[in-house]
């Protein structure tokens, strides 16, 4: 399940690199491998398209906002593209036999909205005065997300939404005590982040608008040191 936590950064199963954390038991490759070559990012298209900010919306009101979005007349003005962060959840069936799977809007309830800070600022005080961008915790102004960084987020929370972990941390509260990596296999490739230890399994701390966003079952990907 999806969850925001805070977490106590851990150095168990680490080894030393410059004075920095390394974690063990993934595979990190150096300048020459062969492996380092996998790194093509994503299509320039893709790269080019408009970054995400998002909104933090109680969990029962995301939906309504979704469909007033859908359902609100804009024509010719900007309407932005909108996902919503589902959480996972687990129900009995009514006759006592196994479970049903439901996604529902997560109690954090995040809304992220695609289109540069300017253009989702008017539209919303035009259309939902109520909600303001959340800024990035680090610079103090609207958070702004690649596209690069929003494309693999979604079809994971689409998919397999219980491997993303929010954290109520800074992305560069890592970065005292860990190496920076990028990954150079899956989903993800082309991200930077830290590998961390956090409940028991390695996940992959990455910068999502200022605050880290962690990723599970990432042991199986290479990794190379960001120089």
């Amino acid at each position: 399940m999806t969850q925001v936590c805070s977490l106590t950064s851990s150095t168990a199963d680490v080894k030393a690199c410059e004075n920095k954390t390394l974690p063990k038991g993934i595979r990190i490759v150096g300048a020459d491998d062969k492996s380092a070559s996998k790194v093509k990012g994503m299509p320039r298209g893709e790269e080019d398209k408009a970054p995400w900010g998002y909104l933090f919306i109680q969990h029962y009101a995301a939906e309504c906002f979704d469909r007033k979005l859908e359902n609100t007349n804009l024509d010719g003005e900007f309407v932005p593209k909108c996902f919503i962060h589902r959480t996972l959840n687990y129900k009995q069936k009514p006759n006592g036999k196994g479970v049903i799977k439901e996604e529902r809007p997560s109690v954090s309830g995040l809304v992220f909205l695609q289109g540069e800070t300017k253009d989702l600022r008017l539209f919303l005080q035009k259309n939902f005065p109520q909600y303001h961008l959340v800024n990035n915790c680090m610079t103090g102004k609207p958070a702004s997300i690649p596209n690069s960084v929003m494309e693999p987020f979604m079809k994971v929370m689409s998919s397999e939404p219980e491997r993303v972990t929010f954290l109520r941390d800074p992305f560069v509260k890592f970065a005292k005590d860990h190496v920076k990596l990028r990954v150079l296999t899956g989903l993800f490739t082309g991200q930077e982040g830290y590998v961390v230890r956090i409940k028991r399994d390695r996940q992959l701390v990455m910068d999502f608008g200022g605050y880290a966003v962690a990723i599970s079952n990432v042991h199986n990907e290479d990794f190379e040191i960001v120089e």
